[in-house]
């Protein structure tokens, strides 16, 4: 076959695994992706920069510990921290996507709901972040440290309100 063509449908089938997936993270951390959501809409510039500061810093931390670790004796002790905060990264800007496709989503499908806001939100994003240089160097990478911001303020405000319970459940 014609090498081109098999790599459209590669495209296609991967753009199909991708909303399917973001449908899913939506129906199994509903609240979570909603509440990265609020974040992301209520303070974007400030969920950008923490994105991206903390994107500098975990990814400094994780390289630099994995590199120490090739040249150490306590290798695996280093690594390991090193590779829990890339899963932490990972994990944080497949979250911020989520958020990012749904944010996306309700300001352009205002009248859909569920599932088919989700997978709308999710096609337009990923057709937009395929268009060359411009989605795969801008916009990419701008909604994943925006998303990762959202991810992290909506973990800090998760933690306040936790923190005020228990301050308010504990007598003084």
């Amino acid at each position: 076959m014609d090498q081109p063509f098999l790599l459209t449908i590669l495209v296609v089938l991967i753009g199909f695994c991708l909303a399917a997936f973001f449908i899913t993270l939506e129906a199994l951390f509903g609240e979570l992706v909603e509440g990265i959501t609020r974040s992301a809409e209520e303070k974007p510039g400030k969920a950008f920069w923490v994105g991206l500061v903390n994107m500098a810093f975990l990814a400094a931390i994780g390289i630099g510990l994995v590199g120490l670790a090739e040249n150490s004796v306590f290798g695996i002790v280093l690594a390991v921290p090193g590779f829990l905060v890339g899963i932490f990264v990972a994990v944080g800007i497949v979250f911020g996507l989520a958020g990012m496709v749904r944010l996306i989503a309700g300001l352009v499908f205002p009248g859909k709901e569920g599932w088919k806001l989700q997978a709308s939100g999710s096609g337009l994003v990923i057709l937009a972040c395929l268009v060359p240089y411009i989605g795969w160097f801008g916009l990419f990478p701008y909604l994943g440290l925006r998303g990762f911001g959202a991810f992290i303020l909506y973990l800090m405000e998760l933690y306040r309100a936790k923190r005020m319970r228990n301050q308010e459940e504990s007598p003084a």
